[in-house]
């Protein structure tokens, strides 16, 4: 299964409808994940194993929710690697222990591989458990495929504007990684209405510009500004 962004998800979901002078949902599409970021502090339990916090609750800079109460865990316990950077071409640096969604949060400690005894494989998984021991490396990015979701009703949260929220109600994690950079990579691209991908799987096959929902809120205040006489 293809894990994507937020803002590739949603293009992928959504298509322009007339009739009720928004955005409505799509039928019939391939499998696709999702990725999210998460930016918390790293606690050390025990020797070469740290605890990080992977989801919480709250909106976030995509302007999505995803339910703590809804993770399905089950199947990722019986495999629960641990990679660098969604690099499933890579060797894995550790494995989760205790994955719990506790207090609102989902949560779990990295077992990193030893640096002796695994080749160059340890010795690059140690220095990602150094660099995250000594607060260099904090951030840590959830694959998982959405089972019961909605898009957000809230005008806070873009449901009048370029892409609206979405509220995750039910969701199977399908990977962690620890990353260096918790960003989207398509914050900066140009974005394309959602009305005109005539083939959402092209989305899956091959980089495409998709929609910034930061850009398009930008350019829709210029906008009203502009008409008001605001600034230039």
């Amino acid at each position: 299964m293809e894990l994507v962004t937020a803002t590739k998800f949603k293009a992928l979901h959504l298509i322009k409808n007339p009739a009720a002078n928004g955005w409505v949902r799509r039928a019939a599409l391939p499998l696709v994940g999702v990725r999210k970021q998460s930016v918390e502090a790293v606690e050390e339990i025990e020797e070469r194993t740290l605890r990080f916090t992977l989801s919480t609750g709250t909106v976030d800079r995509d302007q999505d929710m995803i339910d703590p109460a809804g993770w399905q865990l089950d199947h990722y316990r019986k495999n629960p690697i641990v990679l660098w950077a969604h690099k499933h071409d890579m060797l894995p640096i550790g494995k989760a222990v205790d994955t719990a969604a506790i207090d609102g949060r989902l949560v779990s400690a990295v077992r990193f591989l030893p640096a002796a005894g695994y080749g160059t494989a340890g010795e690059f998984a140690d220095s990602v458990y150094r660099l995250a021991k000594d607060g260099y490396l904090a951030a840590t990015s959830v694959g998982f495929r959405p089972l019961a979701w909605d898009f957000s009703a809230d005008v806070e949260r873009g449901a009048e504007d370029w892409f609206p929220g979405i509220d995750y109600h039910e969701q199977e994690l399908v990977e962690f990684s620890i990353v260096g950079v918790p960003s989207n990579p398509e914050a900066l691209i140009e974005p394309v209405e959602p009305s005109i991908i005539t083939d959402p799987t092209s989305l899956i096959e091959a980089p495409s510009p998709v929609a910034s929902f930061a850009a398009a809120r930008a350019r829709r205040r210029r906008a009203i500004a502009l008409a008001a006489g605001g600034f230039t």
